[in-house]
């Protein structure tokens, strides 16, 4: 079984309740998250590293990319809960696996055809061809620059922008945006499912050709995982509300 689990956070427990329901196994099932495994939640470090004891996979999104230019010296540091992952002697390791994770993943569907394509925030308008996208981007050296590339940021970091792929700082619903801008998904006319997270305001949702996983755990929402290949979907409720 194949599972993508929507942003975490840090919230472990209810990480641990979420694998236990899905009743993952490491020995046989694949498991994927959108992106955010560290930050803004109470425990970054136990996360991540269950995340990584799991045999878990990610595509890299904008609280990890922060995590990993804090950690390095080139972004300065802001409000958030990384200090119990920074002192631990495990940090650069773990970070290290972190830093390793794609931006964009393409999974093969099994039970039915087409392809799953895993990103955490959303993708460009003007992208038509992603394997080429998918395939520059991530062959490019993970360093400090290559996160902070505009590419990147793009793909981490976008909710609402326009045709042309002008972004604006937005986090409320995809009703309230005002145009010219629009949710990104609405300029996307590939055929490719895209799944994605970083939006808890707009929360779990199926539309025709994208899926946001992002439930608002951290924020008292839930923890949302779906089966890839059964179109299953199951979450859990957050245990508080812990989210800054």
């Amino acid at each position: 079984m194949r599972w993508i689990i929507g942003d975490i956070h840090g919230c472990v427990r209810e990480l641990d309740d979420l694998l236990r329901k899905i009743r993952f196994d490491p020995a046989s099932d694949e498991l994927w998250c959108t992106g955010d495994i560290v930050n803004t939640g109470p425990d970054s470090l136990r996360a991540l590293s269950l995340w990584l004891e799991a045999g878990g996979r990610s595509v890299i999104g904008n609280h990890d990319a922060y995590a990993l230019l804090a950690r390095s010296g080139a972004a300065p540091r802001r409000k958030d809960r990384l200090e119990e992952l920074f002192e631990s002697e495990r940090c650069d390791e773990l970070l290290g696996v972190l830093r390793a994770f794609p931006v964009m993943a393409r999974l093969e569907r099994e039970a039915k055809p087409g392809v799953v394509r895993l990103v955490h925030a959303g993708l460009h308008p003007e992208w038509k061809e992603l394997d080429e996208i998918a395939e520059r981007v991530d062959s490019m050296v993970h360093d400090d620059e290559w996160l902070q590339s505009d590419d990147v940021q793009f793909m981490t970091r976008v909710r609402c922008c326009d045709v042309k792929g002008e972004r604006i700082r937005f986090v409320g619903r995809p009703e309230d945006a005002h145009p010219p801008y629009r949710e990104w998904d609405a300029f996307y006319k590939g055929s490719d499912l895209i799944v994605h997270g970083h939006w808890a305001m707009r929360g779990y949702y199926r539309g025709e050709r994208t899926l946001g996983l992002d439930s608002g755990c951290v924020y008292g929402g839930r923890l949302t995982a779906w089966a890839v290949d059964e179109e299953r979907v199951e979450s859990v409720a957050c245990r508080e509300t812990t989210g800054y």
